[in-house]
């Protein structure tokens, strides 16, 4: 009874300041009335700092801000439960699925939603929501932005495969630490497919192998086909410069099946193709990639 007399009273006393409200919204510092202490956890957390400096409309505030309006874009209008404090009146993120939690999400972060659902979908079919990879923002993150875990153990639970792939003889990473996954990953946004680094050609791996970046007067067509990943294996491989096959003449012979008669393979000068044919990401004055 004495939480919801503070309510209203809180509610008489605001009522100047909500005509900017949605019908039936109440704003927060009604709801602080009774949830004082989670509703400061949330200010002071880096969702509530962002929100304060933001208006209604996620634009610079020219007044009120994104905050006043916080608790209720994730747990629906107050108005009712500020008179009738009730599980049954307000929605109770306690035992809702991540799907479901991630609702009040979507509604400032509409372009990430559909970015995700672009991007990834195979974390749409899965069910992969907001609050599976994010915390809500009444807790401290593990790390930015806003993850619940860390940022090198966040995909490992699901992708237990590609982590596996790190520990071979021959990895991305630096030392015995893997690069993170989000270093080559994009899950939210952008114009291609599942975020891979194969929709993007060679651009992701020619960030930090600027050297392969080109352009070459001669390219290797391959590169410009199938990127970087039709020879290499991005995560790890047992084999050196992470090729995807055992040997440079397995590899090239792929794509190569008309070798000139006088390439006898039967003798190892001729299985060792890179030998003679060194440019392979491409030359700037040999067609045949003879120099670089």
């Amino acid at each position: 009874m004495r939480k919801s007399l503070l309510a209203a009273i809180a509610l008489v006393a605001a009522a100047p300041l909500l005509a900017g409200l949605p019908k039936g919204w109440v704003g927060r510092d009604t709801c602080a009335t009774c949830h004082d202490d989670v509703a400061k956890a949330f200010v002071d957390g880096p969702h509530g700092r962002a929100m304060a400096d933001r208006g209604p409309n996620n634009l610079p505030k020219p007044e009120g801000s994104m905050l006043d309006r916080s608790c209720e874009s994730c747990h629906g209008p107050g108005e009712a439960h500020a008179n009738d404090p009730s599980t049954k009146n307000i929605r109770s993120l306690k035992g809702a699925t991540t799907v479901d939690a991630s609702s009040g999400c979507i509604a400032c972060h509409a372009a990430q939603k559909g970015g995700l659902a672009i991007r990834t979908h195979g974390h749409e079919k899965a069910g992969i929501a907001c609050l599976d990879c994010h915390v809500s923002g009444h807790a401290a993150p593990a790390a930015e932005p806003m993850l619940a875990r860390a940022r090198g153990a966040l995909c490992t639970g699901c992708h237990a495969s590609q982590t596996a792939q790190f520990a071979l003889p021959y990895a991305h990473r630096e030392g015995k630490v893997p690069f993170e996954c989000m270093s080559c990953h994009s899950v939210h946004g952008g114009t291609t497919a599942r975020g891979r680094v194969e929709e993007d050609g060679q651009q992701r791996c020619v960030a930090c192998h600027t050297e392969k970046a080109g352009p070459q007067v001669y390219p290797h067509p391959p590169v410009a086909v199938n990127g970087c990943i039709g020879c290499h294996t991005p995560h790890g491989s047992p084999n050196a410069f992470l090729l995807n096959r055992a040997s440079t003449s397995q590899l090239c012979l792929e794509c190569h099946t008309d070798t000139p008669k006088f390439h006898d393979l039967s003798k190892p000068a001729y299985r060792a193709c890179v030998s003679c044919h060194a440019a392979v990401h491409g030359s700037q004055r040999d067609p045949k990639l003879f120099q670089e």
